[in-house]
């Protein structure tokens, strides 16, 4: 919601949560006490006045126990002027104990996912809101959202609790927005001698553990989460500019010794010198357990599928890749987060772009060359825009597998032939300089900044959209000119619209080819276009697209639906 108030809650009904179940739900409140209420606002005399109390949500404050299954949350809210008496948060599951400012709560009611909870009059300032529930033993989505508990590789329970984007009321009263971020303390108990891993700076306990974040913030989405693994063990794995990497791995895990020291220093650097200093401390911890997800970018916290480096992708190296792309969050996706859930594509876009110009300019052109055929691949095959526009819009988890190829591809890699490299990654710079909820527009207006050319048709065309993507189709054809050959493509797409984009086509004969680049520009006023090569024998054939560059059809195929291929998630 951003920022809070009742007559502007959007209601999250159960039936609408889609979700299965691995284990049997518990439900029901639990018995926990609050934890670390703020103070109520400070008046300046008078009577605070009645009504729903609108502002952000700065703050929360978290116990869970692993045993139990049990999270009592505070969460602070910034009360706005006027002040008022009730406040709506949002929660899909039972909670009891409701208190406020530390005392019970006049009323607490909870209807189609929102928790609406009343009590004395505040003026502007602190409002803290506690509440005690029993999380649900279940999963969401077919992913590791909600709670789960698996067998690792080597025998031992692995535990995860994971919020996920707007998932952070399946653990009690929160602001799901995404594009909100905010100051978030963990305390986790657990059983005597327990590994347990949170977001942000980590203190271990012998029976609790604490995590906090301050200073950078961190959105819900990423946050609200912890780890556990009794076989765990702790292996240092480098300091890189003055951060400590750590990796928990069961025995028998080999993510840390497959990645190489060297390669993620380089890497690692050449972010803090682009984007600045590492977002959340000193610490960058590393686990890996049985996860339906490759990878995940908690803070300072990431957590990988523990058999990461035996499996095959069509990346060069998954492992590094991957570890790259988590890496590449920290700083897009959690110190700036998205605005919202339709802003998905822009994180997971660049935590695979930025990897990528890594693997272009450091690793050699073969790396890059994988990850390119990769995001081309798998790009025709998406159900929805990379920036769903659909009324209503889709639940994240209907179209996130749908941003890994067409979103590194259109946002970055395709305007790179347009408006060059270099203002790509100063327009990111830009991007990711203030923190908290930026949106796929913003993007659009920062990437146009730095190129210095108006992007706003080219997002229009490829980025923004409801349905099924179209694409454009490319029809090819050469001609002998006084001995060059002019290459025409012409864009016959069913519904007319014109993509902004430069097509590269081989063209070949029978001992040699040449590479024509015809530009379309930004924003095309014809559907056709040419360049003119010099090949010194006749054409045999042409290649649309040889370096995985564009996403298009071609013309002279048989169109016919792209045969499925794995989309990696992480």
């Amino acid at each position: 919601m951003g920022w809070l108030s009742i007559a502007g809650v959007i209601a999250l009904g159960a039936a609408s949560v889609g979700c299965d179940s691995d284990e049997t739900g518990t439900g029901g409140a639990g018995n926990g006490g609050s934890a670390g209420a703020g103070v109520g606002g400070g008046g300046t005399g008078g009577v605070a006045p009645a009504g729903e109390i609108a502002g952000p949500v700065t703050r929360y404050d978290y116990v869970f126990d692993t045993e139990a299954l049990t999270a009592d949350t505070v969460v602070t809210v910034d009360v706005q002027s006027p002040g008022g008496d009730c406040v709506a948060l949002e929660s899909a599951i039972e909670v009891g104990a409701v208190t406020w400012n530390g005392e019970p709560a006049v009323s607490a009611t909870a209807a189609d996912g929102v928790l609406q909870a009343c009590g004395a009059a505040v003026f502007p300032g602190e409002l803290a809101v506690g509440a005690s529930a029993v999380v649900p033993k279940k999963k969401y989505y077919g992913l590791d959202v909600g709670y789960s508990r698996k067998k690792d590789m080597a025998g031992g329970d692995f535990s995860y609790l994971l919020s996920w984007v707007e998932g952070c009321d399946y653990f009690g009263p929160c602001d799901d927005d995404p594009g909100t971020v905010a100051e978030m303390h963990f305390e986790v108990k657990h059983p005597a001698g327990l590994p347990v891993l949170c977001a942000g700076a980590r203190t271990e306990g012998e029976t609790s553990t604490r995590c906090d974040i301050e200073g950078t913030l961190a959105p819900t989405y990423s946050a609200v989460a912890w780890a556990s693994d009794p076989l765990w063990e702790k292996k240092s794995f480098a300091n890189i500019n003055g951060v400590e990497w750590v990796f928990y791995e069961v025995p028998g895990g080999k993510l840390a010794s497959s990645l190489d020291p060297a390669m993620m220093s380089q890497f690692f650097g050449w972010m803090v010198a682009r984007f600045g200093p590492f977002p959340y401390g000193k610490e960058l911890r590393f686990a890996g357990g049985p996860t339906a997800w490759l990878g995940f970018e908690h803070p300072a916290n990431i957590l990988l599928r523990e058999k990461l480096d035996a499996l095959q992708t069509d990346y060069v190296d998954t492992m590094a890749h991957v570890t790259m792309h988590e890496v590449t969050h920290q700083w897009a996706g959690d110190r700036t987060t998205i605005a919202s859930a339709g802003d998905f594509v822009w994180k997971e876009a660049m935590a695979e772009y930025l990897p990528y110009v890594f693997e272009d300019e450091t690793l050699g052109g073969e790396v890059a060359a994988a990850t390119r055929a990769y995001w081309d691949g798998i790009s025709l095959q998406a159900k929805h825009f990379p920036r769903p526009t659909d009324e209503p819009l889709p639940h994240v988890s209907q179209f996130y597998g749908d941003v890994y190829g067409p979103g590194p591809m259109v946002l970055f890699l395709q305007l790179e032939a347009l408006i060059g490299r270099a203002a790509v990654l100063d327009g990111i710079e830009a991007f990711l300089g203030p923190a908290g909820g930026r949106s796929v527009a913003e993007l659009a207006a920062a990437l146009s900044k730095a190129a210095g050319v108006d992007l706003g048709p080219y997002f229009d065309a490829w980025v923004f959209g409801a349905g099924v993507p179209e694409w454009p189709t490319l029809k090819v054809e050469t001609q002998s000119v006084g001995g060059f050959e002019e290459v025409t493509v012409t864009q016959v797409n069913p519904s007319g619209k014109l993509y902004g984009c430069v097509v590269e086509v081989e063209v070949q004969g029978a001992t040699s080819s040449v590479l024509a680049k015809i530009d379309f520009g930004v924003a095309p006023t014809s559907a056709s276009a040419s360049a003119v090569v010099t090949l010194n024998e006749p054409v045999v054939a042409t290649v649309l697209d040889p370096q995985h560059k564009l996403i298009a059809r071609n013309a002279a195929v048989p169109l016919k639906a792209p045969t499925p291929r794995p989309v990696w998630i992480f």
